[in-house]
């Protein structure tokens, strides 16, 4: 098989999709079926299968292409993933992973971590406040947090700090994002049994080196952002790295005649030194600051862009962390690796609960719900990594955590302001192990397991204790091939799991003379349960000879067990959250990344994804059996398509097209979002050290929702109950300057 013919053959892909050609891939040779081959047999299902195949054939035809016409080891394209145990090459490493460099950043325009999300395949957020704050992989993932610590499935670490459910971050100065798709316990443990996001800024370099950018925009927005890097002598080099952003933000507040109330003034900061101890061991010291203080006003009883809110709400942290690194090189049989970090974050979260103001309708009210965490966390971890031919890790894990809650709110029982405290504390500790055989002829074998133990202490004002103590496991074994230098073959089985917990506020609640009705069920629903994943996953990648193609695909199924939801009891207009467990769940998918060169000036990127899930054994409150519906934040498919000109040596153009099917808001109700459609736009001009670029992002300005509620809030028409959305970011048009030196 030629690589033209796969390439012609790829752009048929829209046209092999349609229900009457599942028959055709049969008569072709590219997939035996039974001969009752069609479409209403097999469905959409045969359809993506049908894709998949010939994705996977059209990169094996590349790899064959690459051992037909050896390239040289420069040729080869090395992206290094880092948040693996040990550096290595994305073409080799088996699993489905996403890297994203800071080219890729600029292509996208992306100054937060929520403007880079949108491209990568299977995965969605949540805002939950002003930014991105709980995400969503291969649609299993959180979606908001109100008063009880949860366990995120997706995981956030930047520069190896633990940054989960504390939101996304400014994209200033990071080097590459990675986004580890399917459970990686093994690696990360609990709070990746969806995935991980690893972000990697950039690190001290003994050459003087820096960069100032400038960005201006719309909304009155603006970023200023810095970094300088330089030796201090032979030995130590440090690297400092400022940013800030403030916008006015997207709301109109008509009843305070105001277009701040969901504002951002952002600023963060960030320091780094590197000592070259001896010739053996290197030590890095990494220390974090920010200072969130943004607007929350996003909900409309309108359902638009402007709110009616008399208390507009806040979305503000102030946190400090601080990384010290360890890199021995010493001993004859393994490297040493030792991190120890420690983070403190205050955060203060809060809303207009009715969205409105007294006085709107004879039956309206004024209330505020205000969440205060303080959060204080430290990690040791120590991994051995084998030397040589011994491709091995060993090593250990442990981290303690302490959130303290306060919650002021108002008390429809006692039909006052109230207060709620709550005392989380966690401790665990982990082992893990992964080895590496050579089978020969290009074959290689990984096995890797981690087993982990919390213990949780949970009390609150309401009178509730609980303690909790769960052993944990997790683990993958891979079997991949490497066909030549540049393309490789993986199967790969994977085992995440996610810790259970306790229900604070249903208990509480449960208490509350209003609700009695409910004291029963709350108070079954005291706890919920840890969940577990299987993941089966089978993947190419691979590039042409001369790089000019490279692509990667994977093919995945996963299962899920006690999988937990967000579940809702409403009553009038008040909510009761707290997480359930449905007996199981199902997702299934194909994720395809490809980049092509079609001339010297011309390159295409696409990112696509299809995703097919399943909720089964859960009944709501009020009795609705969810069994059989896609789980919430899980889009059918995603797909982003940019293409890059070089118009000439100084100006290139980037234009770029996103897209998203609509999905379901909550497991609970069946509000859905509108499928979302955006084009970016980017005009470049590179002189010497100095880049402009004039952009836009959602440059056709759709309204699309992030996040959604399904009740009745509005007193002007009996609170009957509508969807409700929080929508995200519109039409952005700026301009950049950036200088390096």
């Amino acid at each position: 098989m030629s690589l033209p013919f796969v390439l012609k053959a790829t752009t048929l892909l829209p046209v092999l999709s349609r229900p009457n050609h599942i028959g055709q891939l049969c008569s072709w040779g590219l997939v035996y079926l039974s001969p009752r081959c069609n479409f209403n047999y097999f469905g959409k299902k045969a359809c993506c299968l049908s894709l998949a195949i010939l994705a996977a054939l059209s990169t094996t035809a590349i790899a064959n292409t690459a051992k037909e016409n050896p390239t040289s080891e420069q040729a080869v394209e090395r992206i290094l993933v880092q948040g693996d145990f040990r550096q290595q090459q994305l073409q080799k490493l088996p699993g489905s992973i996403l890297v994203l460099s800071q080219q890729d950043i600029s292509r996208q325009n992306a100054q937060h971590l929520d403007d880079l999300l949108q491209q990568a395949a299977n995965v969605n957020f949540s805002a939950g406040a002003s930014r991105g704050r709980f995400l969503q992989i291969r649609g299993i993932g959180e979606r908001s947090e109100f008063v009880d610590s949860i366990n995120p499935s997706v995981g956030v670490l930047i520069d190896g700090i633990d940054y989960s459910a504390l939101g996304g971050s400014s994209l200033a100065d990071v080097q590459q994002v990675e986004i580890f798709r399917g459970p990686e316990a093994t690696r990360f443990g609990a709070n990746a049994m969806a995935g991980m996001l690893n972000l990697t800024s950039n690190a001290p370099s003994f050459e003087g080196e820096g960069q100032l950018s400038t960005t201006l925009a719309n909304y009155d927005s603006y970023q200023l952002n810095g970094a300088y890097s330089n030796a201090i002598n032979h030995q130590w080099a440090y690297r400092v790295a400022v940013d800030h952003q403030s916008s006015d933000g997207f709301v109109d507040n008509s009843f305070l005649n105001r277009d701040d109330t969901n504002n951002i003034d952002e600023t963060s900061a960030r320091a780094a030194l590197r000592y070259l101890a001896t010739t053996d061991l290197t030590l890095d010291f990494i220390g974090h600051y920010r200072d969130i203080n943004n607007g929350y006003d996003v909900f409309s009883l309108d359902r638009n862009r402007t709110t009616l809110s008399d208390k507009p709400g806040q979305d503000e942290q102030q946190s400090r962390a601080l990384a010290i690194k360890a890199d021995y090189q010493g001993l004859s049989w393994a490297n040493v690796y030792t991190q120890l970090s420690g983070l403190t974050a205050d955060t203060d979260y809060g809303f207009d609960e009715d969205w409105s103001y007294e006085g709107i309708h004879p039956d309206g009210y004024a209330t505020t719900d205000r969440y205060l965490r303080q959060r204080d966390q430290w990690s040791l971890e120590q991994r051995f990594l084998g030397k040589e031919q011994h491709n091995w890790v060993a090593g250990w894990y442990a981290s303690g955590q302490q959130t303290d809650l306060e919650r002021q709110f108002w008390n429809w029982d006692l039909w006052q302001a109230a207060q709620f405290f709550s005392d989380f504390k966690r401790q665990n500790l982990a082992l893990f192990g992964q080895w590496t055989s050579d089978l020969g002829d290009g074959w290689s074998l990984t096995s890797g397991a981690r087993a982990e133990r919390y213990d949780d202490e949970y009390s609150d004002s309401n009178g509730i204790t609980q303690q909790n103590s769960e052993l944990m496991w997790g683990g993958k074994l891979s079997l991949s091939l490497a066909v030549t230098d540049s393309a490789s073959l993986y199967l790969l089985g994977s085992r995440g799991y996610k810790a259970g917990g306790v229900n604070g506020e249903a208990l509480g609640k449960a208490q509350g003379s209003g609700l009695d009705e409910l004291a029963d069920y709350l108070n079954s629903k005291a706890n919920f349960s840890p969940e577990t994943l299987w993941n089966a996953e089978f993947g190419v990648k691979a590039s042409s000879a001369d790089q000019k193609f490279v692509s990667r695909v994977a093919l995945f199924a996963m299962w899920r067990d006690e999988m937990q939801v967000n579940s809702w009891v409403t009553r009038d207009q008040s909510f009761i959250g707290f997480i359930d467990n449905a007996a199981s769940g199902r997702n299934q998918g194909l994720e395809v990344e490809s980049r092509v060169q079609l001339t010297d000036s011309w390159t295409l990127f696409a990112n696509a994804a299809w995703l097919d899930s399943e909720i089964r054994g859960f009944v709501t409150e009020d009795g609705v059996d969810k069994t059989g519906r896609d789980q919430a934040h899980a889009p059918k498919y995603q797909y982003s398509v940019s293409s890059e000109w070089l118009l000439t040596s100084d100006f290139s153009f980037n234009l770029g097209l996103q897209s998203k099917a609509a999905f379901y808001y909550s497991d609970s109700h069946d509000s859905r979002s509108e499928q979302m459609h955006l084009v970016n736009l980017r005009l470049q001009y590179q002189w010497d050290e100095l880049q402009l670029a004039l952009w836009s992002r959602n440059a056709l300005d759709q309204d699309y929702g992030v996040r959604g509620f399904y009740f009745g809030n509005d007193p002007r028409d009996g609170y009957e109950p509508h969807t409700y959305e929080q929508l995200g970011e519109p039409r952005r048009i700026g301009v950049t300057a950036s200088y390096q030196f």
